[in-house]
């Protein structure tokens, strides 16, 4: 009777959330990502006119990433892209900003192939429009591309986030291309460029976290995320912005046949990823708790990271949150001051939900 007992006991905590044979959850770890990750800067001749026109703007934007393959090389695990529609091509192949460089006898030339493609149809990434154009991967499915090269080299790495931003916005100078707006087909379409680049095997989808729930939130909630063995390999894709959401659920209960995660808010069907931007709202820990997957930012704005502020950096590391995004990875250090985001090896186990015996095996 006590061995039946025992059997049936190692049965039940093998089944608890956080206690599964195969070992910790995704949301039991923490790892640093990146901000605007495609982010390559403007040429000098870009940044003295913007330093012109907008000295604030210019001080933000004055900083550049490295290429993704190498920041996913130094143990970023999260990356970000922002993705402008363009249906019909071309709509930004002709910024601003290179024109009035032209004009000055500053420009510096695009890399080749840009031009091409610019001028096709589909999604294309860059910081902001007519200003801010210089990117590591002009397109939606290039940058998702490469990403998927680099996991296809590394097998078993941990899975890999990629938050993407849609952008639009109105514009009143004639002398700025307008955007597209963001509508329910402009999510339709990014959908269909994920599935261009990766078969739903090699993403962990909200119908995976979901199973046999009534909504995604009751899965995480209940179930826990699944096991960090069973995402190696994977891509996990996340929106940015609260806004889209209603464009991205209509005809998608709860999530239902996408490829990304909302931004969503607790108490809703499709909540599961959070966003949390600033480390100290209150219910960060609370939240990570209660089983929900957290970003936050750690970086302060360029004034306070130029000046070595530390507070808000070591708050989003404390709280717990599981996405820690910064424009300073790892040892490319702000100018000036020496500031960059850490920490103990590519992950670490989550300091406010992970098991007392946790392990991360295989951490790259």
């Amino acid at each position: 009777m006590l061995e039946v007992m025992r059997r049936l006991l190692l049965v039940a905590l093998c089944c608890l959330p956080g206690f599964a044979q195969d070992g910790l959850r995704m949301n039991q770890i923490q790892f640093v990502g990146t901000h605007n990750s495609y982010h390559a800067g403007l040429a000098a001749g870009e940044m003295a006119i913007l330093r012109r026109e907008n000295p604030k703007a210019a001080e933000d934007l004055n900083y550049r990433h490295q290429p993704i393959a190498a920041q996913l090389d130094a143990g970023a695990r999260q990356i970000e892209i922002d993705i402008y529609g363009d249906a019909a091509g071309g709509l930004f192949a002709d910024p601003l900003f290179l024109r009035m460089t032209a004009k000055e006898g500053t420009s510096v030339p695009m890399p080749a192939g840009w031009a091409e493609a610019m001028k096709k149809p589909g999604f294309k990434v860059l910081h902001v429009s007519d200003v801010d154009v210089r990117s590591h991967c002009w397109t939606l499915v290039s940058c998702l591309e490469g990403v998927k090269a680099w996991s296809k080299a590394h097998p078993g790495h941990l899975p890999i986030y990629i938050q993407i931003e849609n952008k639009d916005g109105k514009v009143k100078s004639a002398d700025f291309v307008q955007p597209e707006t963001i509508t329910k087909a402009t999510m339709d379409a990014m959908d269909a460029e994920i599935r261009s680049v990766f078969s739903v095997g090699e993403v962990v989808t909200p119908d995976e976290v979901r199973r046999k729930h009534a909504t995604l939130e009751e899965a995480v909630l209940q179930d826990g995320w699944p096991t960090l063995e069973n995402a190696r390999g994977k891509v996990v894709f996340v929106l940015d912005q609260e806004r889209v959401t209603p464009l991205y659920t209509e005809g998608h209960e709860s999530l239902r046949g996408r490829m990304a995660f909302t931004a969503g808010k607790p108490g809703t069907p499709d909540a599961a990823f959070v966003k949390r931007n600033d480390p100290f709202a209150k219910d960060v820990e609370e939240l990570v708790r209660k089983g929900y997957l957290i970003r936050t930012m750690t970086d302060g704005g360029a004034k306070a990271v130029r000046a070595g502020e530390t507070t808000r950096r070591e708050r989003a590391i404390a709280s717990g949150a599981q996405i820690l995004s910064t424009d300073y990875p790892y040892d490319w250090k702000a100018e000036g001051s020496g500031y960059s985001v850490t920490i103990p090896g590519i992950v670490r186990c989550n300091p406010v939900n992970a098991p007392k015996s946790c392990a991360v095996k295989k951490p790259y």
